[in-house]
């Protein structure tokens, strides 16, 4: 498919990906806990790994306990291949996330993705679970020198659109922390991986994926 991008003014709206739009739980402990255990480390506990989903995957080994000169290599030797490998059975997409994204692209929504995740890792979860036409353009982690909360990581996504509404969905602190300092409005997905701190706040909160409609009218 190919995908053209012109400088115009647009509504946007930016997704995170693991744990909006991807069930992607059960696969990130898998891939992570594996990854962990190939270094010689005891295998941590699932919600250990799922709270630090939303972090780039190098910063998640490190903060399993990764030695530090391991880390790429952990990754790209076991963390990653396990993820693609058993992708088909471990993922799936949210919960009526092609319909949400129809009706989104209907009423004139532009639908990116802003993620953590590294390029090759994230095209394929979402062309495996059906979504990846629905996405017009995506920043991953191996496209910037920056990353989230750091706001030139979702400017860097954004610089081809001159918008004039702006929503971002995200289920993590970090991710929430960039949307705010963009300007977006931000929508924090209760049903994912994270958490947000008593001093801060997103501009909504969702329990369901289907919720989004009632804001993005």
């Amino acid at each position: 498919m190919i995908k053209l991008f012109f400088m115009t003014t647009a509504k946007i709206i930016v997704f995170d990906l693991d744990g909006v739009l991807i069930d992607s739980e059960e696969a990130n402990y898998q891939a992570f806990a594996y990854g962990i255990e190939q270094v010689g480390l005891p295998r941590p506990d699932r919600q250990t790994v799922i709270d630090l989903v939303g972090f780039r995957a190098t910063t998640m080994l490190e903060k399993l306990g990764c030695p530090l000169e391991k880390i790429q290599e952990t990754f790209n030797k076991y963390v990653q291949p396990f993820y693609l490998e058993h992708l088909p059975r471990l993922a799936a997409p949210m919960p009526e996330a092609n319909v949400v994204l129809g009706e989104l692209a209907q009423r004139g929504y532009r639908i990116l993705a802003c993620t953590s995740g590294d390029r090759r890792t994230q095209t394929a979860a979402l062309k495996g679970i059906g979504l990846w036409d629905a996405i017009e353009k995506m920043q991953a982690s191996d496209d910037s020198q920056f990353s989230k909360p750091d706001p030139n990581y979702m400017q860097e996504l954004l610089a081809d659109y001159n918008h004039q509404t702006l929503l971002h969905v995200e289920d993590s602190e970090v991710g929430i922390r960039m949307g705010n300092a963009c300007g977006a409005t931000t929508i924090f997905a209760e049903y994912g991986f994270g958490c947000l701190p008593e001093d801060l706040d997103a501009d909504h909160r969702i329990n369901h994926l289907n919720e989004l409609l009632a804001i993005a009218d």
